[in-house]
């Protein structure tokens, strides 16, 4: 009960940390907006509130949809990098102020939120660069910006306009940090092209990459990155078709517009996010209200497997389930040897468990990854279903195991009326006839001579004697006369006295049960101490423990120090079957286990209910 509230006390605990985190970057987002505007609305030299606004949207836009992907779960990680994005964008909006130092803060951030863009178009949806060709991307954007742009924070005069970051093109504030009387030649001769061209550049090779993933992406990818990597795509372009028409034109005409949509390229992102999240969940929703139609009448892996490519959208889902008595080694929907894809394969694979089991692993497309709320529904209802045929494959196996206990109590209970009837026959019924035949001859001597009559009938009683001894040698077979009077303790001293093995008994609250509960120990006791003989070669001592003391069950063992099975390995025969089923009929169980060169070890247990369960009758 502590623990329980302590876990949840916990859980609550991370709740209202999480909210309040979130609460902080909400309450950070709106001021950064609202700074954004201030400083457009009273920087901007033309059409100030158009400006103001722009801005603001450039900056909130991110700043909220990247939140709302936080509070959602969804894409969390990209959500947050978003959310930062945002924080970014706003260091540029300072390249609208009046203020020469803010305004040198402003243009030097916008250098560096190209790094942070070009990531967030290759990490998407997860937040995270795939391989090393989008590392090497990122790290040449890094490498232009600070080869060629971060010196000019000291050697240029004036940034370059018009821009993205700011609305000024013309007598334009100058860089504060600028250390020299006048600008070195090899900045605008050197500096300038070398960074046009390697920004070009990479910007191809992002347009490249993007677009082979494009090509590349399964259909379930494509439902998640088409929006924002249509954005990205165009961002690009756009920023290659500036870059162009700067170095033919510095003065052309559209380089305003362009610039315009490059700013603008921030919350058109952001939307295109967002719009990859709807789109995501209503197609989640109809993922799993589908699977869930199709998982009522999916009986069997193979149907399991088909309803989970439909319902996902992906057609080379696999379903594997752990080979039996095999560590590491699978098999397949129709119990071929299968094997997990490797990390480089475009795959994932996620484990289903069910109660702490593994049950089986799903093989998957790597893009459900990004999104693993909907991948965990799938597996728990694949879990619950895979689950539900595990039982109903014990459950039939259950039946079969009864049936077939049935089948050998029947011919068993078939043989032992046989065997009574045989020992009936061939013992006291023989004898008992002959009595018969002994005491009619015996009847017509005492008409002739009474008194050797008389001294016949004294010489049939040691007859009568030894019939009664063959009824009581038979009654001892089907019920012993000592377990029925005195219990199950007396009745197996009794038996441990008669053994040619040593047998030592250990008792522990042993009572009175019911006949048949104690009629099942006791045979199965003595079909233990039967096996000691046939097959513990060497066994000197046995110990048989009875142990009372767990309330409504009666547990008992039977310990040998024989040789023990080879390798310890125990195959059941006819004696340790016949405990089982004794057994089992009242909802008991047997394990025989082995170590060689140190015995076997029987150890069972017997509810002490008055009767068996229902249907557990022959």
């Amino acid at each position: 009960m502590d623990t329980a509230l302590s876990a949840r006390g916990t859980a609550a605990a991370r709740l209202d940390d999480r909210k309040a985190r979130l609460i902080v970057f909400a309450v950070a987002g709106a001021l950064a907006v609202a700074a954004a505007a201030g400083v457009s609305l009273t920087g901007a030299e033309s059409r100030p509130a158009l400006v103001a606004l722009a801005r603001a949207v450039i900056v909130g836009a991110p700043i909220a949809v990247g939140l709302y992907a936080w509070y959602r779960r969804i894409d969390e990680r990209f959500g947050v990098l978003l959310a930062l994005a945002g924080g970014a964008w706003f260091l540029t909006t300072l390249g609208e102020s009046q203020h020469e130092l803010v305004f040198t803060i402003g243009r030097a951030a916008g250098w560096f939120v190209e790094i942070l863009l070009v990531y967030l178009i290759l990490a998407f949806p997860t937040g995270r660069l795939a391989d090393r060709t989008d590392r090497l991307l990122v790290a040449a954007i890094g490498l232009a910006v600070v080869a060629t742009y971060l010196p000019r924070l000291v050697l240029a005069q004036h940034f370059e306009v018009p821009s993205p970051y700011t609305s000024c093109v013309r007598d334009c504030l100058a860089n504060a940090f600028f250390l020299f009387q006048h600008e070195p030649a090899f900045v605008g001769s050197v500096l300038r092209p070398l960074g046009v061209v390697m920004v070009l550049v990479v910007a191809t090779a992002v347009l490249v990459r993007v677009w082979r993933r494009m090509q590349d992406a399964t259909p379930l990818a494509q439902r998640m990155i088409t929006p924002l990597l249509w954005v990205g795509l165009a961002r690009l372009s756009v920023l290659a078709v500036g870059i162009s028409a700067r170095l033919a034109d510095p003065q052309a005409a559209s380089l305003p517009v362009v610039a315009w949509l490059l700013a603008l390229a921030a919350p058109a992102m952001a939307l295109a996010f967002l719009l990859g999240l709807v789109r995501w969940q209503l197609f989640a929703g109809r993922a799993l209200q589908h699977l869930a139609v199709w998982l009522r009448a999916a009986a069997d892996p193979v149907r399991l497997r088909w309803a989970l490519a439909e319902a996902l959208s992906d057609p080379g889902i696999e379903i594997v389930f752990p080979a039996p008595g095999a560590s590491g080694r699978w098999m397949d929907c129709r119990g071929r040897p299968a094997a997990l894809p490797g990390t480089d394969a475009g795959r994932s694979v996620t484990e289903v468990h069910q109660h702490g089991r593994l049950l089986a692993a799903v093989v998957h497309d790597r893009a459900l990854d990004a999104h693993p709320e909907l991948l965990d529904a799938g597996v728990a209802i694949a879990g619950v279903a895979l689950d539900n045929q595990r039982l109903a494959v014990e459950a039939e196996a259950a039946a079969r195991e009864v049936r077939h206990s049935r089948a050998r109590i029947a011919a068993g209970a078939e043989r032992e009326r046989r065997r009574i009837e045989r020992d009936l026959h061939d013992g006291a019924q023989q004898r008992l006839v002959a009595l018969r035949i002994e005491l009619q001859l015996a009847e017509d001597l005492v008409r002739l001579d009474p008194e050797k009559g008389a001294a016949r009938l004294q010489e049939l009683q040691s007859a009568v004697e030894e019939a009664l001894e063959d009824l009581r040698h038979l009654a001892h077979g089907v019920y012993p006369p000592l377990l029925a009077d005195r219990g199950l303790t007396e009745a197996l001293e009794s038996v441990a006295a008669r053994s040619v093995v040593r047998v030592e008994l250990e008792t522990r609250d042993v009572g009175r049960y019911p006949a048949e509960v104690e009629s099942a120990v006791y045979f199965c006791v003595l079909e233990a101490l039967q096996n000691t003989l046939k097959h513990a070669g060497g066994a000197r001592h046995v110990v048989v423990s009875l142990d009372g003391g767990v309330l409504g069950r009666l547990r008992f063992t039977v310990r040998d120090d024989g040789g023990g099975a080879p390798g310890g390995v125990i195959r059941p025969g006819a004696g340790i079957t016949n405990m089982r089923d004794r057994l089992a009929a009242f909802g008991g169980d047997v394990e025989v286990t082995s170590t060689p060169n140190v015995g076997t070890t029987v150890r069972a247990g017997v509810p002490t209910a008055a009767s068996a369960p229902a249907g557990a009758e022959a």
